[in-house]
């Protein structure tokens, strides 16, 4: 999974723009239930590999796109 992926997934899940440099201080939209929306979003968008990860501690793109390349 690419940034472009990533930013894609949590742009719907948030139902807002985000980019490379969003997380949760910056987007008004990432607040608790945000983050849920975007496990939920990556968890079926790896059809339930990303639960082999903790993603519990992501609160921005960028470490969401380490965490992901991860899975590989």
């Amino acid at each position: 999974m690419n940034e472009k992926d990533v930013i894609s997934i949590v742009s719907k899940a948030l139902k807002t723009k985000v980019n490379i440099k969003s997380n949760s201080k910056n987007t008004e939209e990432w607040d608790s239930l945000g983050q849920l929306s975007i496990l939920s979003a990556i968890d079926k968008a790896t059809k339930g590999k990303s639960s082999k990860i903790d993603l519990t501690e992501v609160q921005s793109i960028k470490q969401l796109c380490v965490k992901l390349k991860k899975l590989k």
